[in-house]
Protein backbone atom coordinates (compact mmCIF):
# COMPACT_ATOMS: atom_id res chain seq x y z
CA UNK A 1 0.00 0.00 0.00
CA UNK A 2 0.83 3.59 -1.21
CA UNK A 3 1.20 5.86 1.72
CA UNK A 4 0.88 9.10 2.30
CA UNK A 5 4.00 10.55 4.05
CA UNK A 6 5.20 14.58 5.58
CA UNK A 7 8.81 15.88 4.80
CA UNK A 8 10.79 17.24 7.76
CA UNK A 9 14.53 17.95 7.84
CA UNK A 10 14.78 15.93 5.34
CA UNK A 11 13.01 12.92 6.60
CA UNK A 12 10.05 11.15 5.63
CA UNK A 13 6.98 10.31 8.00
CA UNK A 14 4.67 8.03 7.00
CA UNK A 15 1.21 7.66 7.61
CA UNK A 16 -2.19 6.23 7.10
CA UNK A 17 -5.24 7.90 6.70
CA UNK A 18 -8.76 5.72 7.49
CA UNK A 19 -12.31 6.66 8.02
CA UNK A 20 -14.47 10.14 8.43
CA UNK A 21 -15.26 12.80 11.10
CA UNK A 22 -13.01 14.97 13.89
CA UNK A 23 -9.11 14.03 13.88
CA UNK A 24 -7.66 11.72 16.08
CA UNK A 25 -3.77 10.64 15.76
CA UNK A 26 -2.84 7.57 16.84
CA UNK A 27 0.88 7.28 17.93
CA UNK A 28 2.25 3.93 18.67
CA UNK A 29 5.01 2.66 21.52
CA UNK A 30 8.63 1.45 21.43
CA UNK A 31 9.19 -0.87 18.30
CA UNK A 32 5.38 -0.85 17.03
CA UNK A 33 4.23 0.60 14.17
CA UNK A 34 0.92 0.95 12.46
CA UNK A 35 -0.04 -2.34 12.77
CA UNK A 36 -0.40 -1.97 16.78
CA UNK A 37 -3.57 -0.60 16.28
CA UNK A 38 -5.69 -3.48 14.52
CA UNK A 39 -8.18 -3.58 17.50
CA UNK A 40 -9.21 0.13 17.14
CA UNK A 41 -9.86 0.76 13.62
CA UNK A 42 -12.98 -0.96 12.14
CA UNK A 43 -14.21 1.02 15.58
CA UNK A 44 -12.71 4.18 15.84
CA UNK A 45 -12.72 4.73 11.93
CA UNK A 46 -16.77 4.76 12.34
CA UNK A 47 -16.54 8.22 14.44
CA UNK A 48 -12.94 10.04 13.34
CA UNK A 49 -10.55 10.27 10.53
CA UNK A 50 -7.76 8.11 12.18
CA UNK A 51 -4.23 9.24 11.28
CA UNK A 52 -1.93 6.17 11.82
CA UNK A 53 1.76 7.40 12.11
CA UNK A 54 4.81 5.23 11.56
CA UNK A 55 7.39 7.04 13.75
CA UNK A 56 10.58 7.56 12.79
CA UNK A 57 12.61 4.05 13.71
CA UNK A 58 9.59 2.43 11.82
CA UNK A 59 10.03 1.33 8.30
CA UNK A 60 8.71 2.96 5.96
CA UNK A 61 9.37 6.28 7.57
CA UNK A 62 12.74 7.00 7.34
CA UNK A 63 15.80 5.63 10.27
CA UNK A 64 16.75 6.94 13.20
CA UNK A 65 20.94 7.76 12.36
CA UNK A 66 20.72 7.88 16.56
CA UNK A 67 19.01 8.55 19.86
CA UNK A 68 16.13 10.68 18.68
CA UNK A 69 14.42 13.01 21.66
CA UNK A 70 10.59 12.74 22.57
CA UNK A 71 10.56 16.67 21.18
CA UNK A 72 11.54 15.53 17.51
CA UNK A 73 9.12 12.60 17.74
CA UNK A 74 6.27 15.64 18.35
CA UNK A 75 7.98 17.65 15.70
CA UNK A 76 7.14 14.81 13.41
CA UNK A 77 3.48 14.48 14.39
CA UNK A 78 2.73 18.10 14.11
CA UNK A 79 4.91 17.93 10.25
CA UNK A 80 1.73 15.27 9.45
CA UNK A 81 -0.90 17.26 10.99
CA UNK A 82 0.53 20.24 8.68
CA UNK A 83 0.98 17.64 5.37
CA UNK A 84 -3.21 16.81 6.27
CA UNK A 85 -3.89 20.88 6.48
CA UNK A 86 -5.28 19.82 10.49
CA UNK A 87 -5.80 22.65 12.43
CA UNK A 88 -6.93 20.56 15.59
CA UNK A 89 -6.78 16.87 16.48
CA UNK A 90 -7.24 14.65 19.51
CA UNK A 91 -4.34 12.84 20.44
CA UNK A 92 -4.14 9.08 21.08
CA UNK A 93 -0.62 7.89 22.42
CA UNK A 94 0.79 4.36 24.03
CA UNK A 95 3.73 4.02 25.82
CA UNK A 96 5.99 6.09 23.81
CA UNK A 97 3.28 7.26 21.68
CA UNK A 98 1.93 9.17 24.92
CA UNK A 99 4.86 11.02 25.79
CA UNK A 100 4.69 11.75 21.97
CA UNK A 101 1.09 13.02 22.87
CA UNK A 102 2.66 14.96 25.86
CA UNK A 103 4.72 17.32 23.90
CA UNK A 104 3.08 17.87 20.88
CA UNK A 105 0.43 19.89 23.76
CA UNK A 106 3.45 20.80 24.95
CA UNK A 107 4.71 22.60 22.01
CA UNK A 108 1.67 23.40 20.15
CA UNK A 109 -1.52 23.35 22.64
CA UNK A 110 -3.66 25.00 20.77
CA UNK A 111 -3.62 22.54 17.86
CA UNK A 112 -4.78 19.57 20.68
CA UNK A 113 -8.33 19.30 21.50
CA UNK A 114 -7.72 16.70 24.18
CA UNK A 115 -5.29 13.98 24.59
CA UNK A 116 -5.85 9.99 25.53
CA UNK A 117 -2.98 8.43 27.08
CA UNK A 118 -2.17 4.12 27.95
CA UNK A 119 0.14 2.58 29.61
CA UNK A 120 2.40 5.37 30.19
CA UNK A 121 4.22 8.33 31.78
CA UNK A 122 5.13 12.07 32.47
CA UNK A 123 8.73 11.14 33.07
CA UNK A 124 10.92 13.19 35.00
CA UNK A 125 12.40 12.57 38.50
CA UNK A 126 9.29 11.41 40.51
CA UNK A 127 8.42 8.84 37.58
CA UNK A 128 9.05 5.35 37.66
CA UNK A 129 11.20 3.99 34.97
CA UNK A 130 11.05 0.67 33.24
CA UNK A 131 12.13 -2.14 35.84
CA UNK A 132 15.64 -3.06 35.06
CA UNK A 133 14.77 -6.64 35.05
CA UNK A 134 12.17 -6.00 31.94
CA UNK A 135 14.87 -4.14 30.28
CA UNK A 136 17.46 -7.01 30.90
CA UNK A 137 14.79 -9.68 29.52
CA UNK A 138 13.59 -7.01 26.41
CA UNK A 139 17.20 -6.60 25.28
CA UNK A 140 18.68 -10.00 26.10
CA UNK A 141 20.51 -12.28 22.87
CA UNK A 142 20.17 -15.77 23.43
CA UNK A 143 22.29 -18.07 21.05
CA UNK A 144 20.57 -20.01 18.19
CA UNK A 145 16.67 -17.62 19.23
CA UNK A 146 15.10 -16.99 15.76
CA UNK A 147 13.75 -13.78 15.21
CA UNK A 148 10.53 -15.18 15.66
CA UNK A 149 11.09 -16.53 19.07
CA UNK A 150 13.01 -13.93 20.81
CA UNK A 151 10.12 -11.39 19.07
CA UNK A 152 7.20 -14.45 20.54
CA UNK A 153 9.81 -13.79 24.14
CA UNK A 154 9.68 -10.19 24.54
CA UNK A 155 6.25 -9.34 22.93
CA UNK A 156 4.80 -11.46 25.88
CA UNK A 157 5.97 -9.01 28.56
CA UNK A 158 3.77 -6.57 27.45
CA UNK A 159 0.78 -8.77 28.00
CA UNK A 160 -1.19 -11.55 30.09
CA UNK A 161 0.45 -15.20 30.36
CA UNK A 162 -3.08 -16.49 28.78
CA UNK A 163 -3.33 -13.76 25.67
CA UNK A 164 -0.91 -15.56 23.46
CA UNK A 165 -2.94 -19.04 24.00
CA UNK A 166 -6.31 -17.45 24.42
CA UNK A 167 -6.03 -15.47 21.07
CA UNK A 168 -3.22 -18.29 19.15
CA UNK A 169 -4.16 -17.30 15.77
CA UNK A 170 -4.43 -13.40 16.42
CA UNK A 171 -0.73 -13.75 18.24
CA UNK A 172 0.56 -15.60 15.02
CA UNK A 173 -0.33 -12.83 13.17
CA UNK A 174 0.55 -9.83 15.20
CA UNK A 175 4.11 -11.89 14.88
CA UNK A 176 3.58 -12.46 11.05
CA UNK A 177 2.91 -8.58 10.56
CA UNK A 178 5.74 -7.26 12.86
CA UNK A 179 8.23 -9.56 10.74
CA UNK A 180 6.93 -8.07 7.68
CA UNK A 181 8.65 -5.05 8.31
CA UNK A 182 11.36 -5.88 11.43
CA UNK A 183 12.83 -3.23 13.06
CA UNK A 184 16.79 -3.54 13.51
CA UNK A 185 18.13 -3.95 17.12
CA UNK A 186 19.70 -0.76 16.24
CA UNK A 187 16.89 1.41 15.66
CA UNK A 188 14.36 -0.39 18.50
CA UNK A 189 17.41 0.65 20.77
CA UNK A 190 17.72 4.52 19.25
CA UNK A 191 13.78 4.56 20.04
CA UNK A 192 14.13 3.25 23.76
CA UNK A 193 16.96 6.16 23.84
CA UNK A 194 14.70 8.95 23.15
CA UNK A 195 12.33 8.94 26.47
CA UNK A 196 16.16 9.74 28.57
CA UNK A 197 15.49 12.80 29.53
CA UNK A 198 11.54 13.45 28.39
CA UNK A 199 9.66 15.50 31.41
CA UNK A 200 5.92 16.80 31.25
CA UNK A 201 6.10 18.04 34.53
CA UNK A 202 7.24 21.62 33.73
CA UNK A 203 4.03 21.80 31.38
CA UNK A 204 1.36 19.43 32.52
CA UNK A 205 -0.62 21.72 35.03
CA UNK A 206 -0.68 24.65 32.65
CA UNK A 207 -2.11 22.22 29.95
CA UNK A 208 -6.16 23.40 29.84
CA UNK A 209 -7.21 20.90 27.80
CA UNK A 210 -9.19 17.35 28.90
CA UNK A 211 -6.86 14.28 29.34
CA UNK A 212 -8.29 10.35 29.48
CA UNK A 213 -5.32 8.52 31.21
CA UNK A 214 -5.54 4.40 31.16
CA UNK A 215 -3.41 2.04 32.82
CA UNK A 216 -3.40 -1.49 33.56
CA UNK A 217 -2.45 -2.28 37.54
CA UNK A 218 -0.27 -5.71 36.24
CA UNK A 219 1.68 -3.51 33.87
CA UNK A 220 4.97 -4.65 33.90
CA UNK A 221 6.75 -2.09 31.07
CA UNK A 222 5.73 0.84 33.01
CA UNK A 223 4.81 1.01 36.28
CA UNK A 224 1.08 1.65 36.59
CA UNK A 225 1.74 4.33 39.50
CA UNK A 226 3.22 6.63 36.91
CA UNK A 227 -0.39 7.33 35.41
CA UNK A 228 -1.67 8.18 38.98
CA UNK A 229 1.03 10.82 38.69
CA UNK A 230 -0.17 11.94 35.76
CA UNK A 231 -3.43 11.90 37.43
CA UNK A 232 -2.57 14.55 39.54
CA UNK A 233 -0.31 17.06 37.04
CA UNK A 234 -3.28 17.08 34.56
CA UNK A 235 -5.45 20.03 35.65
CA UNK A 236 -8.37 18.29 33.22
CA UNK A 237 -7.10 14.54 33.84
CA UNK A 238 -9.45 11.69 34.29
CA UNK A 239 -8.58 8.13 34.95
CA UNK A 240 -8.95 4.33 34.30
CA UNK A 241 -7.77 1.91 35.95
CA UNK A 242 -8.12 -1.30 34.40
CA UNK A 243 -7.36 -3.97 37.27
CA UNK A 244 -5.01 -6.81 36.60
CA UNK A 245 -4.35 -5.72 33.06
CA UNK A 246 -0.96 -5.22 31.34
CA UNK A 247 0.72 -2.92 29.26
CA UNK A 248 -1.16 -2.97 25.97
CA UNK A 249 -4.58 -2.16 26.78
CA UNK A 250 -5.51 -1.65 23.53
CA UNK A 251 -5.14 -5.19 22.63
CA UNK A 252 -6.55 -7.33 25.66
CA UNK A 253 -9.11 -4.81 26.55
CA UNK A 254 -9.84 -3.22 23.52
CA UNK A 255 -13.68 -2.97 23.28
CA UNK A 256 -13.81 -1.38 26.97
CA UNK A 257 -11.20 1.28 25.97
CA UNK A 258 -12.32 2.27 22.48
CA UNK A 259 -16.26 2.46 24.19
CA UNK A 260 -14.34 5.03 26.67
CA UNK A 261 -12.36 6.33 24.64
CA UNK A 262 -15.53 7.17 22.39
CA UNK A 263 -17.42 8.48 25.57
CA UNK A 264 -14.32 10.86 26.21
CA UNK A 265 -13.87 12.44 22.89
CA UNK A 266 -17.83 12.15 21.87
CA UNK A 267 -18.44 15.71 24.97
CA UNK A 268 -15.34 17.20 25.54
CA UNK A 269 -16.37 19.71 27.37
CA UNK A 270 -17.76 17.34 29.74
CA UNK A 271 -14.91 15.50 29.82
CA UNK A 272 -13.28 19.18 31.18
CA UNK A 273 -15.60 19.94 33.35
CA UNK A 274 -16.03 16.23 34.78
CA UNK A 275 -12.92 14.71 35.61
CA UNK A 276 -13.23 11.37 37.58
CA UNK A 277 -11.19 8.47 38.45
CA UNK A 278 -12.65 5.10 38.03
CA UNK A 279 -11.84 1.44 38.28
CA UNK A 280 -12.40 -1.25 35.69
CA UNK A 281 -12.70 -4.85 36.55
Amino acid sequence: MLLPLAERSGASIHYEVRGEGPVLVLLEGLGHGRWTWYRQVEDLSRFYRLLLVDNRGISPSTPLEGPYRVEEFARDTLAVLDQEGVSTAAILGVSLGGFIAQSVAAQQPDRVSALVLVSTSPGGPRARPMPMEIWRELTRTIPGETPRTRLDRTMRLAVSERFPETHREEWERLLDRRLAEPQSPEQWLFQASSSAGFDATPYARQLDKPVLIAVGTADRILPWTNSLWLYKLFPRASLLIFSGSHHLLHWERAEELDRQIRGFLGDLSRAAEEPFLEEVP
